[in-house]
Order: C-alpha cells, then structure tokens, then sequence
C-alpha cells in the first residue's frame, strides 16, 4: 500500500502506485487523499500517530513489554511495527529491510580476517566463484548477501564458522582470524 520512511529529519509516506492507481483504494488518513502519492511531515502523521497506544494509559507499559519493547520507547517505526500494529484498522505496519551490505564490506571484512577469497569461501561454505563475482560487483546474490550479513553483523556466528573449518586455514592464520573476531565481538 505504502510506505513510510525518514528523510533529514521529515518524515515521508508515499503510496505505492497499484496501490494509488486501483479502484477499490481508500486513503490511509484524512492528511493522505488518493490525489497525490507523497507526503511530507516534520512530525508523526496523525493518523499514523491515532495506532499508537496513549503513553497515559495503564496498561501502555504492558503492550510494550508483550511486543518486545521498552515502554520508554518513542521511535516512531519501531511504535508503529510492534504497539501500533495492534490496534483496530485494516491497516497492517511492519518493518520493511534494506541490504545494505558492498562489495566493499565484504572486501574489507575478508581483508581485516586476512584471507584469500579461496580460504574465506572455503570457511564461511560460499563457492569462490560467487563470492569473487559478489566482490566484483556483477552479481547480486541475495542468498549470499544474506549469510555475508550474519558474518559481518554476527562475529560469534563467524566465529562458529571458522572453529567448524578450520582445517582449510594454516594454524597462523586460523589464530590471527579467530583473534580479530574475538574482538568484533567484544564491541557493543
């Protein structure tokens, strides 16, 4: 139907065009009319704001912890995906992801590990072939960026990884790999 996204500091909700271009669409709110695809705000639509349980009522502090949140949250997506999707509407809020890894990210993190792209391939189970065409930017490889993510973002995964197989690195390499991983995942 639509989405909502932030751009310096506004706030942006566009409609999709089948969304926008169908028969049956009704508008999202009275601030959203069919008669134009984006809008703009500096704060919070109301009629996005109308799905957030008031922070005055009593059982507020219990819709959050039941979604997995703290009660003192007051980021407007995270409100909207977990509290605000709750509420009466034909309306459904979910957190919509974006990839954001590079070729360069993997370059560097092979990098920083200080492997080949056969060893890195060998120990994270990628084929080489797609891993050197990944870091060379002609494909896109979802399912690769996917795990490629977890490495990155998850150290102790990656760490996993490299105990598991670590017969395809020389014992120097395997250490000097494992001790910059330890140390990725000691930061916050």
């Amino acid at each position: 139907m639509g989405k909502l996204y932030k751009i310096n500091q506004k706030l942006v909700f566009t409609y999709e065009d089948t969304y926008l271009n169908a028969r049956d669409s009704i508008a999202l709110g009275p601030e959203f009319p069919l008669t134009q695809q984006e809008f703009s705000s500096d704060t919070l639509f109301p009629s996005l704001e109308d799905r957030i349980p008031s922070i005055q009522n009593p059982a507020y502090s219990e819709y959050c912890l039941a979604m997995g949140i703290d009660p003192q949250e007051r980021d407007p997506f995270i409100l909207l995906s977990t509290v605000g999707s709750k509420g009466p509407s034909s309306f459904i809020f979910y957190p919509i992801f974006n990839r954001e890894i590079t070729p360069t990210d993997i370059i560097e993190f092979r990098n920083m590990l200080g492997l080949t792209t056969r060893e890195f391939a060998a120990v994270f189970e990628f084929s080489q072939s797609s891993l050197n065409a990944l870091e060379r930017g002609r494909i896109t490889g979802s399912e690769i960026l996917k795990r490629l993510e977890i490495l990155l973002y998850f150290p102790n995964i990656a760490l996993y990884f490299l105990l598991v197989n670590r017969g395809y690195l020389i014992h120097e390499k395997w250490v000097a790999a494992s001790e910059k991983l330890k140390i990725m995942a000691q930061k916050p």
